[in-house]
């Protein structure tokens, strides 16, 4: 067993000592609180070694593809599947007016991007999307973030982060 020598501050809220103690309470062992915070880290970082990429689908207004477009390539984005798509989230369709007659649609119009990054890139690209495509109103979309087990390029047998650029 490694020795354990040195000491790491924490200085974290009641709410967060409060989830740590509920997660400790399910082990088996009933770790110490600074035993259950290192095997949480532990579990992190393994996790975060282990899933270093990840896919990023995004549902987006369809006038601001462009300028998504745009900063995901200044980025160092190498590639992004986008498709047409329709929906409802909250606002559950939209009135529309033609021809001076008034009708309701069910599902909106959006794009959906998909696009696959590796770990350094994630947070930059979130954070990218996020801000673009905000327009304050409802309806701008959503982002969702899944971990990527394995990536294979077709045409060479790349694979993981290889595959991405």
């Amino acid at each position: 067993m490694e020795k354990l020598d040195q000491r790491i501050q924490l200085v974290a809220s009641s709410e967060f000592s409060k989830i740590i103690d509920a997660w400790r309470r399910k082990q088996s062992d009933l770790p110490s609180r600074s035993e259950a915070i290192r095997r949480l880290v532990q579990s992190g970082l393994k996790y975060e070694k282990e899933h270093p990429m990840h896919m990023i689908t995004a549902i987006i207004r369809p006038h601001k593809y462009e300028e998504v477009r745009e900063a995901l390539l200044k980025l160092g984005v190498e590639g992004i599947t986008v498709a047409q798509v329709q929906g409802f989230g909250r606002q559950r369709g939209q009135t529309e007016f033609y021809r001076g007659a008034e009708y309701k649609t069910a599902e909106v119009p959006k794009v959906r991007l998909e696009i696959a990054v590796a770990q350094g890139l994630l947070s930059e690209v979130i954070e990218a999307v996020q801000s673009i495509a905000a327009t304050g109103k409802v309806g701008d979309g959503k982002l969702f973030v899944h971990s990527l087990d394995q990536v294979m390029r077709i045409r060479t047998g790349e694979r993981d982060e290889k595959a991405l650029s």
